[in-house]
């Protein structure tokens, strides 16, 4: 329960954080080090921590990338009306570029390619901040076609913009029908009569579960965005107050590839991004909002065809020191076709090299569909009761680890001097429902 700040009541300015940083005194907080602090029984107060840091890793369809570079020498096409990256279709302009033979490109993370298999926008952007070239073709009005191939640091402007990221409330997937489900909830066709759940959100250590009031977070508000610098531009697409999400710029160059990328899906493949900002904590309200537990997070559980709630959980009932999925490929001898390797989300799991950590995801599905090998995994799915039924968790699309290690980079990045506590520029604004 929030509690009114009053005259009396003990505050901190911006400035008054940014010196005890430069003074080295400064106390700074991950989110999941203040949860664990407090489920280790020592007592915390608003004089024992000057900034939380908090962070989200999931699937975010809601992004798109904005792109500007050369396509040709000036004054050999009017304009350029039909680009494309990696055979994903993107959307040139509005500006027209007359003659100058330069292009801007919008392309949508979930646009699919036409010419590779399984290949998105969101492995697009991963392969850019890899260094890797991408082969881009582009018509112009006259029906002349250009191709070449460029990579990141040939762009002038290269920027990712969140229309609707960082929700609050995510929420668990479930199938009571009676016929599997191809959805963006499940690598594979979820299948039917509630036997298994999907869940996607961090939990405790979201920013907007921390900042519910958003005191602290607002236009202008600095964050890392997939580990580079970005800036919460203000509320999302389809936001009100009870489900608040933001939208959010960063540039592509500075960020890293870990926290971003594609994530298979039975229905498409769908981009992964990572988030995280600060919280400081400026006086003993924006403390007391602080989440405590992971329990004190609600998880509804949705029918996947329709959308209607069936039943409410926490995210204490799938998130519990969990986060980790573990695998000894010298424990795992008797399968020939590994289903894990197969149907890996994020080409992350190989049998006989191990898991690749820059890009699992710590989804679980390996260990589920590995059911000759067993004894080589060390993870616990959990379940969670629905309609009297255990359903066992099968996929987590929201990597909390991913989320804890993304969390203290900045952590560290503002002990070192390197990311801004400043007041944001304006207020947040919300809608009370969606219409």
């Amino acid at each position: 329960m929030a509690v009114e700040v009053t005259a009396m009541a003990k505050q901190r300015t911006h400035a008054d954080i940014n010196k005890k940083i430069k003074n080295g005194t400064a106390v700074v907080m991950t989110a999941q080090e203040f949860i664990e602090n407090i489920a280790g029984g020592k007592t915390l107060t608003f004089d024992d921590v000057d900034v939380i840091t908090t962070a989200t890793k999931g699937l975010m369809s809601g992004i798109l990338g904005i792109f500007t570079f050369r396509v040709s020498p000036p004054k050999l096409h009017r304009k350029f009306t039909e680009v494309s990256m990696n055979g994903i279709p993107g959307y040139p302009g509005p500006c027209p570029n007359e003659f100058l033979g330069v292009v801007d490109v919008l392309l949508y993370a979930t646009a699919q390619s036409t010419t590779k298999d399984r290949y998105s926008g969101g492995i697009l952007y991963r392969d850019l901040v890899e260094g890797k070239p991408v082969h881009v073709v582009a018509k112009s009005n006259m029906g002349s076609v250009v191709e070449k191939d460029i990579t990141l640091d040939d762009m002038q402007f290269a920027r990712l913009l969140g229309t609707r990221q960082g929700f609050k409330n995510y929420n668990a997937m479930v199938n009571p029908t009676t016929d599997p489900v191809d959805t963006i909830f499940s690598t594979l066709p979820m299948q039917p009569d509630l036997s298994e759940l999907t869940f996607s959100g961090c939990g405790a250590i979201n920013m907007f579960q921390n900042d519910p009031e958003f005191l602290t977070l607002g236009v202008g508000t600095p964050m890392l965005v997939n580990g580079g610098k970005g800036y919460l531009v203000g509320p999302g697409t389809r936001n009100y107050i009870l489900k608040p999400n933001m939208m959010a710029i960063a540039d592509f160059k500075g960020m890293k590839p870990e926290y971003m990328g594609g994530f298979k899906t039975s229905f498409g493949v769908e981009p992964i991004c990572s988030m995280a900002t600060a919280i400081p904590i400026l006086n003993e309200k924006v403390f007391k909002n602080l989440v405590r537990s992971d329990k004190d997070v609600p998880l509804t559980i949705m029918n996947v065809v329709g959308r209607e709630k069936l039943a409410d959980a926490s995210y204490g009932d799938v998130w519990d020191n969990n986060f980790v999925v573990k695998f000894d490929p010298k424990k795992c001898d008797a399968c020939e076709d590994c289903t894990g390797e197969k149907y890996c989300p994020t080409d992350a799991f190989h049998k006989k090299k191990g898991i690749d950590r820059t890009r699992c995801y710590n989804c679980g599905l390996c260990a589920v569909m590995c059911k000759c090998c067993p004894q080589a995994f060390d993870v616990d799915l959990k379940g969670v009761d629905v309609h009297g039924k255990r359903v066992p968790v099968v996929l987590r699309q929201s990597d909390r680890l991913g989320a804890i290690k993304l969390a203290n980079e900045l952590k560290t990045k503002i002990l070192k001097g390197e990311f801004d506590i400043v007041a944001p520029t304006a207020a947040l604004e919300f809608s009370k429902e969606v219409k």
